[in-house]
Order: C-alpha cells, then structure tokens, then sequence
C-alpha cells in the first residue's frame, strides 16, 4: 500500500522541499520568480507517486510556495553582501595541477615567476596554480623537473574573481548563490576557491563572457531585492 500524504502532513513539505533543493533547476526557476507553481507540483508529483506516496497537487504547490518563503527570508544577507560586490576578469589564464608529493618544491620554484601566479592551492592530493601571461610551453619548461608529477595542464581559460565586503567572512548562502548562477546557464567552472574576500572562478575562454553576465545580473539582482 502507498503512503498516504495530505495537505497537513509535514512529511510532504520536508519532502518537497528536498526534491527542490536537490535541483538547480527547479529551485532556481522557483526563486527567480519564473517557474509555473503547478506544472512543476505536476513534475513533482508524479516523481512522488512513482515512490508510492499519494499526494495532492495543491499540497505540493502550497510547499513550493512556503519554500520559496523560507530561501528568500535566508537568502536576504547573502544579497546584502553581494549587493555590494564587483567583478575583475583576467584573461590568457593557465591551470596547472602537480601530484603533491613535491608541493613544497613547486610552490617555491613558482616564486621565480611570482607576478604570473595569481592563486595556489593545495590538498592531500595535488597542487594546483592558476597562472596568467604564461604560455603552456613556457609553463611546461619552467617545471621540467615535475614532469612526472604533472598531473593536468590546461589553457585558453578566464579568471573572474568577485570583490565582496568583510560580511562575506560570516554570511552563509553567498559562494553557493555564484555557483547556482553560474551552473544555471550551463557553464562548468574548471577551478574555484576562495581568499579572504575574493571568490575566485575559473571558466573556459568561451564561456567567460555569460559567466561575466551572470555574476553581474546576480549583483543588479541583489541590489533589486533590497529595495523592494
């Protein structure tokens, strides 16, 4: 027998709620303002019948609708923040990854060309440079000593690095609002981290400029929802 789901059951808010938020899709059409309440309950509920659960369309839309209540009212300081933001894109960027058995090695002989690193990462299992102004030749004969360690190079990337206030440091929901952004319109974002302030991003060359349109309508966004 399937589970029985009415409008009153908290079970279908959590798990409505859930199913949104594990779709880039349907939550952002839903928080963009553009997506049709009852074709996506529709979508929705036939995805919940086929788990066995009998549910309403109107209880689906009545969580969609309280969902969209909810993200908004959490999401209103991570407009703040980037409301106040701005973009710097640099181009002719270089990705770099080495296994991370000779880090400390690399790390110091990329001081030689300091003014062309522009951030460095490290993990438990590689190290990653993101450079500009340097050729993949030139790259590859400047660490001709960590050719074996050399795990993947890639050129004819973008960075863009967006500028945020102190507030970014201890407001949840900003870095994840970039990414739905970005992710939204179909781009792959080939490297990101973070410093201090500055959320750094890196794109294909031809994906930079609708990345650039995005980040920038993400602004304009935020600045929107505060005046309204």
């Amino acid at each position: 027998m399937g589970n029985s789901m009415t409008k009153n059951s908290q079970s279908i808010t959590k798990i409505v709620h859930s199913i949104v938020s594990s779709n880039i899709s349907y939550e952002h059409s839903l928080l963009m303002g553009y997506a049709n309440l009852s074709a996506l309950a529709r979508i929705i509920k036939k995805r919940l019948e086929k788990q066995g659960y009998r549910v309403t369309e109107e209880a689906i839309v009545s969580a969609l609708k309280r969902y969209r209540s909810v993200k908004r009212y959490e999401e209103f300081d991570a407009f703040k923040v980037l409301s106040k933001s701005n973009i710097t894109i640099i181009t002719d960027a270089l990705k770099i990854v080495f296994k991370n058995e000779k880090a400390k090695e690399i790390i110091e002989n990329s001081m030689s060309i300091s003014d062309k690193i522009i951030h460095i990462s490290k993990t438990s299992n590689a190290i990653t440079l993101v450079t500009y102004g340097l050729s993949k030749a030139e790259a590859l004969k400047h660490f001709s000593k960590y050719r074996l360690q050399l795990l993947e190079i890639k050129d004819g990337l973008t960075l863009i690095v967006i500028h945020s206030p102190e507030e970014i440091l201890n407001t949840p929901g900003c870095i994840e609002l970039i990414y739905r952004f970005i992710s939204s319109a179909g781009i792959n974002i080939e490297d990101t981290s973070s410093t201090y302030t500055d959320t750094l991003i890196v794109v294909k060359d031809e994906d930079a400029s609708k990345a650039f349109e995005e980040i920038s309508f993400l602004i304009n966004y935020s600045k929107e929802k505060l005046r309204e």
